[in-house]
């Protein structure tokens, strides 16, 4: 089952999406916090993270951060959810995240969730075809010997 970290300081919003994700058949982790949801995520190792960026103690770009410097969680898709002004986050998740603007309908938010596991999927198939050195399997560039 697909597991996703749901973090967000506001109860309603996490227990309603929570139940929306749920029924939809994936596995959900709620925290409140962004510190609890990072020192809970190595042994979670969830397949997705969905987050809020205004919150307190850890924000959201701190979070972000913490998961991109980390060797289990760099590559795990990130939802940023937020209210604040898109000019105002647009930097901290570049790269590193999707956003999607508050409020979200949850419709939205399991387009959005879909589309960034069928990513996460298909990149992950693409390096491991691409074996351990970063070379297509069965290539003659995979069989070269490395030089002396």
């Amino acid at each position: 089952m697909t597991k996703i970290l749901l973090v967000d300081d506001q109860p309603t919003l996490v227990a309603l999406m929570s139940e929306f994700l749920s029924s939809e058949g994936y596995d959900v982790t709620t925290h409140t916090d962004g510190l609890t949801a990072l020192q809970q995520m190595i042994a979670l190792r969830p397949d997705l993270v969905i987050t809020d960026f205004s919150m307190p103690g850890m924000d959201g770009g701190a979070l972000l951060t913490a998961m991109r410097e980390n060797a289990y969680l760099h590559e795990t898709p990130v939802l940023v959810l937020s209210g604040r002004p898109e000019y105002e986050i647009m930097a901290a998740c570049e790269g590193r995240a999707t956003l999607m603007r508050k409020p979200a309908q949850p419709p939205e938010v399991l387009e959005a969730v879909r589309r960034l596991l069928a990513e996460s999927e298909r990149s992950l198939r693409a390096q491991t075809y691409a074996g351990p050195l970063g070379h297509a399997a069965g290539s003659a560039q995979s069989l070269q010997a490395c030089p002396a």
